[in-house]
């Protein structure tokens, strides 16, 4: 567990890990230059399996978590994050599924959301699959090259698989990280049921990065680094790096000025040249021209509005 500043959830995140119905591990702490009560809050726990230590400096979210990897000697790892709340057969469960399915080295689960005055958004299990599912790591890859949708909060895996993060993303280094362990040829292992309760805020650091250019940027980065240093993949890069000119184009709608509606659109072009020819990039281009983020929202408004104008008649 990273942690910086998370004091007023910090208490409950700790206490869900230390009430692990599996008991045997080490749960590593480092603070990363907290200015709040987060140090004392730590240290106010008594328990021989907590290894706490301080960075002498603030390393950013990913140079910290790449200390606590570092640290770590156990079998498998978890990360944790200091504000959200293990279900208490969360590394029992997980554990018992790598144990059972020794070849894989990667599981992940569903997660319920929980918001700062803990409200809950519980998450229901698929009932179109089993109690879990095997993932190729073909098909693992397929479908990270449409985006992240391994949620870290729930990865447990093999210490021998576990890469450090790349200290170059601020936002994707998760995604960036599961494409290599991926492209090892590791397979992972989906759990269908929520193992943990993760927390969202305005001031989480992906949602800040989502309104801004920097999540943009470094999605880019993180696929074209990726084909780059994987030429064996290259058969879907067009694909991809389409999708995300795609996803950057329907992000643009949520942007709050024209600089940064300037910056996606550039994005979207960079992505996939020959987005510029799509008539859908010339009317955000027009409506962003005439009214700014203002006038790309309304394409969101009236892409709603149709729809259920179309589930109603359909």
């Amino acid at each position: 567990m990273s942690v910086y500043n998370k004091s007023e959830f910090l208490s409950q995140a700790i206490q869900s890990i230390l009430g692990q119905s599996l008991a045997d591990f080490e749960f590593i702490i480092r603070d990363n230059q907290s200015t709040d009560n987060s140090v004392e809050i730590i240290k106010g726990f008594h328990d021989d399996r907590i290894k706490f230590d301080r960075n002498s400096r603030n390393l950013g979210p990913v140079g910290s978590l790449n200390n606590c990897i570092e640290q770590a000697q156990g079998e498998y790892i978890a990360f944790a994050h200091g504000d959200d709340i293990w279900d208490k057969d969360f590394l029992g469960a997980n554990a018992g599924y790598l144990d059972t399915y020794g070849t894989i080295n990667v599981t992940h689960s569903l997660m319920h959301i929980i918001d700062e005055k803990d409200i809950v958004n519980y998450c229901q299990p698929d009932m179109t699959i089993g109690d879990n599912r095997v993932e190729g790591y073909q098909e693992v890859l397929t479908r990270l090259f449409k985006g992240c949708y391994i949620k870290t909060p729930t990865v447990f895996i093999r210490r021998k698989a576990v890469r450090y993060y790349n200290f170059r993303y601020l936002y994707t280094w998760d995604w960036d990280m599961y494409l290599n362990v991926a492209a090892a040829r590791n397979d992972f292992l989906f759990i269908n049921r929520p193992l943990m309760y993760y927390r969202v805020s305005t001031t989480n650091e992906t949602a800040i990065g989502m309104k801004g250019g920097d999540f943009v940027l470094e999605g880019y980065l993180v696929l074209r680094n990726f084909f780059h240093n994987h030429r064996e993949y290259g058969g879907y890069r067009k694909k991809a790096l389409k999708r995300l000119s795609a996803s950057i184009l329907r992000r643009s709608r949520d942007v709050d000025s024209r600089s940064a509606l300037s910056f996606f659109l550039c994005f979207a072009i960079l992505c996939y040249p020959l987005k510029v020819l799509s008539p859908v990039f010339h009317l955000y281009l027009f409506l962003g021209l005439l009214f700014g983020p203002s006038g790309v929202r309304q394409l969101k408004d009236a892409s709603g509005w149709f729809k259920r104008l179309t589930m109603r008649h359909g």
